[in-house]
């Protein structure tokens, strides 16, 4: 009875998504940016790095960039700063293009 249960267990999950992913299927959720304040922004081919601003009255507490894929190794990367950071220089620890990023903003430090 108990082999029963497990071989209809198996069979469920299966069912339910759990057997083995097709070769085309996205990437998954810890891949890319967390979608934050700003959402995810992509970037036009070819950029490597660009300067963020954070709006008026707010700093910029992370920043996530998205370059490469995990078949070579890479995907997100996050920066969180620790001191207060009104406009920074984005780029991917690859040196590949930006494929999107994300920004976290915070009231200043002091307020």
């Amino acid at each position: 009875m108990k082999k029963l249960l497990a071989a209809g267990a198996i069979a469920g999950l299966v069912l339910l998504g759990g057997g083995l992913a097709p070769a085309n299927a996205a990437p998954p959720e810890g891949q890319l940016c967390p979608e934050w304040d700003t959402g995810r922004i992509d970037v036009a081919d070819g950029i490597k790095s660009l300067e963020i601003t954070a709006p008026d009255g707010l700093e910029i507490i992370a920043v996530c960039v998205k370059a490469g894929s995990a078949k070579q190794g890479l995907g997100a990367q996050i920066d969180y700063f620790y001191s207060s950071q009104l406009s920074v220089t984005i780029s991917h620890y690859s040196g590949k293009d930006i494929s999107h990023y994300s920004v976290m903003y915070g009231e200043p430090s002091g307020s």
